[in-house]
């Protein structure tokens, strides 16, 4: 999904920066996104719940380009036990990527980049997994209704400014994480990622008077 979104806003000229644990593929992901769409490119090797690697490469982001316009929030893992089965490692681990990540990337991009010139564009990405709870998935559906709520916060926080925060949860994406999820041999109908790339277009794309709290994407089959 964060490949897909990348190319979306490649697509009208945006320069890319992304972030992932996986440096090959990553760096091999942006280089890509650069020559098909002729837009510049930044590669950062990391963890978003490690604080220090969050204020470096906003930084980096920053000296490199002078300024953050719109910083999408997509990171995230699922991983799934009931909850007599969910340790505190597993628990943390999918919280530290879909929340506390959010939170990190998001304090330093406004921090560093967008209040000081009081403009940007926030997006988070949930989940239809945020709006209700769903067997052997209480780690993940509990950071993605933090994702919401977290997101709400903060866009009450910025509403005398010019930077506005947008929450978008869809259901279910075919990505590869969809195809080593448990649901995947149910045969069931999937939504595209581009149409979730499309909606983070649409919101960017908006004047700074238009807000759009959140926005919710689902295949015809999911509702």
């Amino acid at each position: 999904l964060g490949l897909v979104i990348a190319e979306s806003l490649a697509r009208e000229g945006v320069r890319i920066a992304g972030v992932d644990v996986k440096s090959v593929e990553l760096a091999s992901a942006m280089q890509q996104v650069g020559s098909t769409y002729g837009v510049e490119t930044l590669a950062f090797t990391g963890d978003i719940s490690d604080e220090s690697t969050v204020k470096s490469l906003m930084a980096d982001t920053l000296r490199t380009w002078g300024r953050i316009d719109v910083l999408v929030n997509n990171a995230g893992i699922r991983k799934i036990a009931p909850v007599w089965d969910t340790s505190a490692a597993m628990w943390d681990e999918i919280h530290n990527a879909n929340l506390k990540g959010h939170f990190l990337c998001t304090r330093e991009a406004l921090r560093q980049a967008m209040r000081p010139k009081n403009d940007g564009v926030i997006i988070f990405i949930s989940s239809g997994s945020g709006k209700k709870g769903e067997e052997d998935s209480s780690a993940y559906c509990a950071s993605k209704w933090g994702v919401i709520g977290f997101a709400e916060s903060v866009a009450k926080d910025l509403k005398q400014s010019r930077i506005r925060a947008t929450t978008i949860t869809p259901g279910m994406i075919l990505t590869p994480m969809a195809r080593e999820s448990e649901a995947w041999e149910l045969g069931l109908d999937w939504l595209d990622p581009a149409a979730v790339a499309e909606a983070v277009v649409f919101c960017v794309k908006q004047d700074t008077d238009t807000i759009i709290p959140e926005l919710r994407i689902y295949h015809r089959a999911q509702l």
